[in-house]
């Protein structure tokens, strides 16, 4: 099955991913210092790498930009391996046989279908519901990732840690009426999944999302992450995309949400940075809340402190 007509609807999938959840908080000094001096907590986000985008119904081979789906494997593997993330959190494309994604279910859903005119869509074409949950603007893929199916399984040769305090697996687009490329919300983002429930309770404040595909999950779960307050970095080298434009377009978007582009070996360095970085706002917060001056303050950057 080769993709088609992808380029006629790049912005069909930039209005799909905007919206996501704004945060804003007022607070006062002391509150910002308080949280300031929370411990980092980094959370590798491992996003539908799956048979069915690697070499099964939507395989990223056949699409416009010809990307290989497996290269990331081996790059996530040992950012796994290599990498002090605290959490890890795999996201799968689950979904059920009717869901309303799928161009085979778009006679079924006629009747929902706007202007009643079904019959003139074909494959990836954007066709938009009325129904039978809230209207939504959905591309019509080939049926994939169906609940259960061996298409739908994590590739074997990803790094699958078992499910426990650290490690979260999200299952995704389960609800047959609305598609989710996110794994934080629906394309319509009205209803969450888990995954910022389970990342707020392991105190999780950083990201890096990787997987496939770059301009469609990867890309939105990374806007909706920033948009959650997750300081949010896509790590370029462990994606791939469908389409070359969509790619450029959605890079673009993603630096317009706040999201860092990076490359895998640049992760351990901006942790270890990052750590850095927080032992000094610990020393200086712990100072001001108790009052204490540190007669070593020649070894402390004074300037992190105001």
């Amino acid at each position: 099955m080769e993709y088609n007509k992808l380029n006629g609807w790049t912005i069909v999938l930039l209005i799909i991913s905007i919206g996501g959840i704004q945060a804003h908080i007022s607070e006062d000094e002391t509150t910002t210092v308080e949280r300031s001096s929370k411990k980092n907590v980094y959370a590798l986000i491992m996003i539908d790498v799956q048979y069915c985008f690697i070499n099964g119904s939507l395989a990223l081979s056949n699409g416009p930009a010809g990307q290989d789906g497996a290269e990331v494997i081996p790059v996530i593997n040992e950012l796994i391996d290599k990498v002090p993330f605290d959490v890890f959190a795999y996201s799968l494309d689950w979904h059920p046989a009717n869901h309303i994604s799928f161009f085979e279910n778009l006679e079924s859903r006629k009747d929902y279908v706007l202007g009643s005119d079904h019959e003139k869509y074909q494959m990836f074409d954007a066709v938009t519901y009325t129904g039978p949950g809230s209207e939504t603007t959905q591309i019509l893929w080939p049926a994939h990732c169906i609940q259960d199916t061996d298409e739908a399984k994590l590739h074997k040769d990803l790094i699958r840690l078992p499910a426990g305090d650290n490690v979260v697996y999200i299952n995704k687009g389960r609800n047959p009426n609305i598609d989710s490329y996110s794994a934080f919300l629906d394309n319509d983002k009205i209803e969450k999944t888990p995954l910022d429930n389970e990342l707020k309770a392991r105190n999780v404040t950083h990201v890096f999302v990787t997987g496939l595909a770059l301009d469609y999950c990867v890309g939105s779960t990374a806007i909706d992450a920033s948009n959650f307050g997750y300081k949010t970095y896509v790590i370029e080298d462990a994606c791939r995309g469908v389409d070359d434009i969509a790619i450029e377009a959605k890079l673009n978007q993603l630096e317009q949400n706040g999201v860092e582009l990076i490359n895998s070996h640049q992760v351990e360095q901006i942790i270890n940075s990052l750590n850095s970085q927080q032992n000094v706002i610990d020393t200086c917060s712990s100072n001001k809340r108790y009052d204490i001056t540190d007669e070593n303050q020649d070894d402390i950057n004074i300037n992190s402190c105001q």
